[in-house]
């Protein structure tokens, strides 16, 4: 695929995946600013429950045990009470069983107001909240003058403390609440001229939490100055507990966000291996060019008969077609080597092995390419301890494919240094060169199978991009590691790790 085209697809997912995160936010906003006010609404709506309760209980406290003197005539039972030359009446038969109504008026200016009036069943004064009921609502649909009078009949001067029943009101509360379908702890409060009649112990602990009041007693024309005051601590954790259904589509969300970041990951990393694999291809090409038109130029010296046949001539011939044979082969076994190193695990040969030993028989041979370049060799094998538990052919590999990378990469003469130290209960085996370097972009790519630092159309140095995988895998085959430190055009700098035998 066209690099463009993975570009553009990446852009649009990316657009989708930012947009489908927006709707996600919005959602959640939306449905957080709608859940508040629901609560606020079903909490409202609880207290005014609660304040039409206790106007209720305000009310048939005042009629049947208020400090209203009785009077008894023709079987009816009359209370009376009055108030700023108003009076209050609610006359009462003794025997219900007579079935006669029950009255409440008011009379006042010689004239009387006929609040509500019913009947009582056999059980006795069970009829009174219907009557309660017809009088609050002529209290609201009354003439002004009336509904003046009702209220001042209906309030008394009282405390707030001889009105309400403290002792029962969180339980009260407790109960619309549960009512309304909201289970919480609360705290509450209850003031009266600025002053707390009464508050729930923890009322002051949570100073900064949001509070609903509600004003009670708000038809009273005594006062209108009390108030009752409720939050609940654990309310923003209720609201949290509420959006459990949002909590699935957040995951999917994540997932689809993780994947599409993990498929545009598999792109690129695909279109990068699609661009090593043409280099390996182009760079054995030209490693298996040179022995293949060999080969081929000898046999045709060997059929060509203007060629002297002489057994010396034929004896270079055939020399030149075994050593170019040997190296095709050489080549065509590394390649399967490494297939076969990335398909099993490496079956190694461990014995205990000194890594100086072996660094001195290797050093010779190259030491001798080395001068032939009119460059130098340096070792500083400081290292006290150099025993490990290693596969001695592998290791050996291992060190010779560095030093012959450190003299095929340097362009003057090159100047290689190999050293040892102990660090971390282990031998690290430094190979330094004054080499042409290695990108930060590709030191992070040289130790993967086939790859090789690219050098435009030059092929210059031979190779399959195999050397330093193969380095890698060794070096973690052995519970080691190998890392490299490069500036371009400066040189660079390779380490093996291995762990000391035990």
């Amino acid at each position: 695929m066209n690099q463009k085209y993975i570009w553009l697809v990446t852009i649009v997912l990316c657009i989708s995946l930012f947009g489908l995160i927006l709707v996600q936010i919005n959602y959640f906003q939306s449905a957080s600013k709608i859940k508040e006010e629901q609560f606020t609404l079903t909490v409202s709506k609880a207290l005014d429950q609660v304040v039409s309760k206790l106007v209720t209980d305000d009310l048939e406290e005042m009629i049947l045990k208020g400090g209203y003197t009785a009077q008894s005539s023709n079987g009816i039972v009359s209370s009376k009470i009055n108030i700023k030359g108003s009076r209050l009446s609610l006359d009462i038969p003794m025997d219900p069983t007579r079935h006669e109504k029950v009255k409440l008026s008011v009379y006042s200016e010689n004239k009387q107001y006929n609040i509500a009036e019913g009947y009582l069943n056999p059980e006795g004064l069970t009829g009174l909240s219907k009557l309660q009921s017809q009088f609050n609502k002529n209290l609201i649909s009354g003439n002004s003058r009336f509904a003046q009078i009702a209220n001042q009949m209906a309030r008394t001067r009282l405390p707030l403390s001889k009105r309400i029943d403290m002792a029962n009101l969180p339980k009260l509360i407790a109960k619309k609440l549960i009512d309304n379908g909201i289970k919480l702890k609360f705290e509450y409060a209850v003031k009266s001229d600025n002053k707390f009649e009464k508050r729930s112990k923890n009322y002051f602990r949570n100073p900064s939490f949001e509070k609903y009041s509600k004003q009670l007693f708000p038809e009273d024309l005594f006062s209108n100055s009390n108030f009752l005051y409720i939050y609940f601590p654990g309310k923003n954790r209720y609201i949290i507990q509420s959006y459990s259904m949002l909590i699935p589509s957040f995951i999917l969300t994540l997932v689809l966000i993780l994947s599409s970041a993990f498929t545009i990951f598999i792109i690129f990393r695909q279109k990068k291996l699609s661009k090593i694999k043409n280099d390996f291809i182009n760079n054995m090409t030209h490693e298996f060019k040179t022995p293949i038109s060999t080969i081929s130029l000898a046999s045709q010296m060997l059929k060509d008969h203007t060629v002297t046949t002489t057994a010396s001539t034929i004896d270079h011939i055939a020399k030149i077609i075994n050593d170019e044979s040997r190296r095709l082969t050489f080549q065509v076994e590394k390649v399967l080597q490494m297939a076969v190193f990335n398909e099993v695990r490496m079956k190694l040969k461990l014995k205990g092995i000194n890594i100086h030993k072996i660094i001195k028989n290797l050093l010779p041979n190259f030491t001798i390419r080395i001068e032939d370049r009119k460059g130098n060799m340096y070792q500083n094998l400081d290292a006290d301890e150099d025993l490990v538990m290693a596969d001695e052919v592998h290791i050996s590999n291992v060190i010779s494919n560095l030093l012959d990378n450190a003299i095929k990469y340097c362009k003057d003469s090159p100047e290689i240094s190999i050293s040892t130290r102990n660090k971390n209960k282990g031998i690290v085996i430094s190979i330094t060169d004054n080499g042409i370097g290695i990108s930060k972009e590709d030191q992070k790519m040289v130790f993967e199978r086939f790859y090789r630092v690219h050098t435009g159309n030059v092929h210059d140095v031979k190779g399959f991009g195999l050397g330093l995988s193969y380095v890698k895998k060794v070096s973690d085959a052995h519970n080691g590691h190998v890392g490299v430190e490069s500036i371009l055009n400066k040189g660079s700098k390779f380490e093996i790790y291995l762990p000391l035998k035990k």
